[in-house]
């Protein structure tokens, strides 16, 4: 399967982020992201890309290898720089195409609840999604191939729809112990 385009939105009434992946096959794959699963595959994803650049260039350059894998802030501005590199030359403007064809698990996306991450020797980097498809109770999986292109692409379009999702506004403040006295002060007082 060869990814032809990528792209992300945010579905305010389901809460949930939608994955769409159209592939060079003609073949349309779609993804529900929930807001938990969001929150712990995308610092992970970071990670793995900004080591992959740097397994990438260390393969590259033996020169750079040993300085930019023995310090971090190298590594990571390596990474910065290798993921501006490709943004630029990403084609972001094209609309996303929907596929005349069915969508590969029907018009209900894939709801996912396990991603699995493997670096492969190549420096790609492997994406497995796997869960539930509707009221179904047999566990579905995709597969994809990230190669360091694809990878800061995904992480991008990830990321900005995370982004217009607030999700990261969403948090919750622990309750303070208030002052009883004050407490009755602030409420109100109804009269029968």
């Amino acid at each position: 399967m060869h990814i032809h385009q990528l792209n992300f939105l945010y579905e305010a009434d389901q809460d949930r982020l939608v994955a769409r992946i159209n592939t060079n096959e003609g073949l349309e794959i779609r993804l529900w992201l929930t807001r938990r699963l969001t929150l712990g595959f995308l610092p992970l994803l970071r990670k793995l890309t900004a080591e992959q650049m740097s397994r990438l260039d260390a393969a590259q350059s033996a020169a750079g290898s040993g300085l930019a894998a023995i310090d971090p802030k190298i590594q990571a501005l390596l990474t910065d720089f290798k993921k501006e590199s490709v943004l630029q030359t990403s084609d972001f403007s094209t609309p996303y195409k929907e596929s005349t064809n069915e969508p590969a698990f029907g018009e209900v996306p894939l709801l996912v609840n396990e991603i699995s991450l493997s670096p492969l020797a190549n420096g790609h980097l492997q994406v497995k999604f796997a869960g539930k498809l509707g009221d179904a109770k047999q566990n579905r999986e995709v597969k994809i191939d990230l190669d360091d292109k694809l990878m800061h692409g995904f992480l991008h379009l990830l990321e900005q729809s995370y982004l217009t999702s607030e999700w990261s506004q969403c948090v919750v403040a622990p309750m303070d112990k208030a002052d009883p006295k004050s407490a009755d002060a602030t409420r109100p007082q109804y009269l029968n």
